[in-house]
């Protein structure tokens, strides 16, 4: 029996939930993935979560490349008991029952009001019918006497009958065309061709696409610190733009040593910024990605990129406040959302941001980041909070830890929401001391749906 037909029951799949013991199901199939835990992309912890479960909602919502789908195939030990050949592509909605049952509900809704107008209609041409034999038995000469002496009176209320009776018709007729109708799937021609609309930049197809590698040039690479750089790559044309979801990042492939490895970013430009991509990476000297590949990047090569990836997609309304914690480069997403709410007038959003770094040189997009909070006052505030600052520092020094959180971030309520991105000791720490303030602990794969939300 080969693996891809040996059946294992729910039951046995569920003893695997150790750390060195990893069984997952996924679209009907089973694998064991004990051994993928150190090359995994999204870290082990997302893998713990899952252990033992039937991850295939998890495993969807992230979002996982051709390749990626690849690689699970050398991990499927089986075919859980029971489960029907699953597709990953979503399934069709049955939309012929969905028409007919349209076309149904739209009859039925107007069968009363064609009624009435078909009897308004009969009652018009009796009236008409009526006006016309009083006309040929007025002409006769036996009564010749009525239309002399009350043909006047007689004719014109016939003719009054007839034109309130063939008015109420067409008007109510109209009515019925116009404002009774239902718009359903069957309403529609079956080929409709809009009106021109200019589109939102925001809202047009975007360069990104989430299963496939595409390259794009190095145009420019800045110095922002001493291991930290600003990356912009050049979009096919001026006028496109990345496609990417407000919280959302990308992945960037790079091959170091022969092999392929990937990571995700999140870029600090976004949709509205047509023709480029901008990047905001720290290299570190042991990163696979960082120190092997994009730190030796030069002007004119080309690299892979794919997306959009996460759980995050920010819109007005998600929250009345927000409280933000980051350590160094995890200020990207945090500011993609800034600026998203501080760009958009409508955005009543307010947003607290404590951002740890080392030093003053180690705080990224720092002119931005005062330049909002001094222009929009009412939506953004910035907390710098710096670990070994200069004796000239003036702000909040150590690390951020709960108190620092219960003095300046929202508290738990309904309308509130915590966003984590840096460092996996202070993600820890925040997690828990955020839970000791009574917001709820986040799970290792985030939810778009989480108090407490971790990039």
């Amino acid at each position: 029996m080969s693996e891809a037909t040996k059946e294992i029951t729910a039951e046995e799949v569920a003893k695997h939930n150790k750390k060195d013991d990893i069984w997952i199901i996924v679209h009907g199939k089973v694998y064991d993935v004990t051994k993928y835990t150190e090359d995994h992309p999204g870290g082990a912890p997302s893998l713990y979560e899952v252990a033992g479960q039937d991850a295939t909602a998890t495993f969807e919502d992230v979002g996982h490349s051709a390749d990626a789908r690849e690689t699970m195939g050398q991990y499927l030990i089986g075919k859980l008991e029971g489960a029907e050949e699953e597709s990953v592509e979503a399934k069709p909605k049955e939309l012929p029952l969905l028409v007919r049952a349209a076309q149904n509900n739209k009859g039925n809704s107007r069968s009363s009001s064609e009624k009435l107008v078909r009897r308004l209609l009969e009652g018009a041409i009796g009236g008409g019918g009526i006006f016309l034999l009083y006309e040929l038995i007025a002409r006769s000469p036996m009564v010749g006497w009525l239309h002399h002496q009350h043909g006047g009176f007689w004719k014109g209320m016939l003719i009054a009958s007839v034109a309130s009776f063939s008015a109420s018709a067409a008007v109510l007729l109209w009515i019925s065309r116009h404002f009774q109708q239902q718009h359903t799937l069957a309403s529609w021609p079956a080929h409709y061709k809009p009106k021109t609309v200019a589109k939102p930049i925001t809202q047009a197809a975007g360069f990104l696409k989430p299963q496939e590698y595409q390259t794009l040039p190095l145009v420019k690479k800045d110095k922002l610190s001493k291991n930290t750089y600003r990356f912009v790559f050049k979009l096919p044309k001026k006028d496109s733009i990345l496609g990417l979801p407000i919280g959302q990042h990308l992945s960037i492939r790079g091959n170091v040593d022969g092999k392929s490895v990937s990571r995700s970013y999140t870029p600090v430009s976004n949709n509205s910024d047509a023709g480029e991509l901008r990047l905001v990476i720290k290299c570190y000297p042991d990163g696979q990605l960082t120190g092997g590949y994009l730190e030796d990047l030069s002007v004119g090569d080309e690299v892979e990129f794919r997306g959009p990836k996460g759980a995050m997609k920010y819109g007005r309304g998600l929250a009345d406040e927000i409280g933000m914690v980051a350590g160094g480069t995890g200020i990207t997403p945090m500011y993609q959302i800034i600026r998203a709410i501080c760009e958009n007038p409508r955005d009543k959003t307010k947003v607290t941001l404590l951002y740890g770094s080392v030093s003053e040189e180690d705080i990224l997009l720092r002119d931005e980041l005062d330049n909002f909070a001094a222009k929009y006052p009412e939506n953004f505030k910035v907390v710098y909070v710096l670990s070994k600052p200069s004796d000239e520092w003036k702000g909040p020094k150590g690390y951020i830890d709960k108190d620092m959180c219960q003095k300046e971030l929202p508290g738990p309520k309904d309308k509130s929401k915590i966003l984590l991105c840096g460092p996996p000791p202070l993600i820890n720490s925040m997690k828990d001391g955020l839970a000791e303030l009574g917001f709820e602990k986040p799970g290792a794969v985030s939810r778009l749906t989480d108090q407490v939300f971790c990039f």
